[in-house]
């Protein structure tokens, strides 16, 4: 059946979850990330080429067991945090995509390698709107006369532009990121009347670390942050 587009994508949708996503090699079908973002407030640019998966922890029953077999062990991941609403957040380098993902930030898509623009398609399903509207972003030689039907405009003038998707908007593709709230012993008048205890971390069991984690961050526990205690609890 041959693919048909009768009207243009309006909405704004997270570039970075359409276009980069696909190219961790998680397959379709697993939990998919709450949200998808290129880089997070105070923390990571765009040009640091960090690719930021946001996950809502409660919504799927599935989540742990996926967090252990395709996130934890990922090749790419360097860093893993929780943020105040208890979401995790999961970082990858993708510095080995580094040309691709700059063609990205300017909405060249069409112009990313034909390797990378293929294992973008092919992540999604042949018989889903999804999959006609990305090829047409990133094949749009192929569109360019359906667009210039649907724009009524000459199809001359699109392929000037070149380009039949938007480029990502910055602002909806950053993180703005409220991490849990440290453990810090709270100020007291008088410490003789006082006494402050510390509950043991349970992701660490209070070593501060993870040893089978050793190749994310040194292995440090993202739930006490290396501080071997969860929140202190005042007598």
């Amino acid at each position: 059946m041959a693919m048909i587009i009768n009207d243009i994508y309006k909405k704004y949708f997270q570039k970075s979850k359409i276009f980069l996503y696909p190219l961790l090699g998680i397959e379709r079908g697993n939990v998919v990330p709450e949200e998808v973002y290129f880089s997070i407030s105070d923390k990571y640019k765009p040009e640091d080429r960090k690719l930021v998966l946001l996950y809502d922890t409660k919504m799927d029953l599935k989540y742990e067991s996926f967090k252990e077999e395709r996130l934890i062990n990922h090749k790419l991941l360097t860093e893993w945090m929780e943020d105040n609403n208890g979401n995790e957040i999961f970082v990858f380098d993708m510095s080995s995509f580094a040309s691709d993902w700059d063609l990205f930030l300017t909405g060249k898509y069409s112009q990313m390698s034909l390797k990378v623009r293929n294992e973008i398609l092919n992540f999604f399903d042949k018989n889903s709107g999804n999959y006609v509207y990305v090829n047409s972003f990133l094949f749009p030689e192929k569109w360019f006369k359906r667009y210039a039907e649907i724009l009524d405009v000459s199809e001359e003038l699109l392929k000037e532009v070149g380009e039949l998707c938007d480029i990502p908007n910055l602002e909806k593709e950053q993180l703005n990121l409220v991490l849990r709230e440290e453990c810090n012993t709270p100020l007291v008048n008088d410490i003789s009347e006082v006494k402050v205890h510390f509950n043991q971390c349970d992701r660490c069991n209070g070593q501060g670390y993870i040893p089978r984690y050793n190749h994310i961050s040194n292995g440090i526990c993202f739930k006490c942050y290396g501080k071997k205690s969860a929140k202190p609890l005042v007598a």
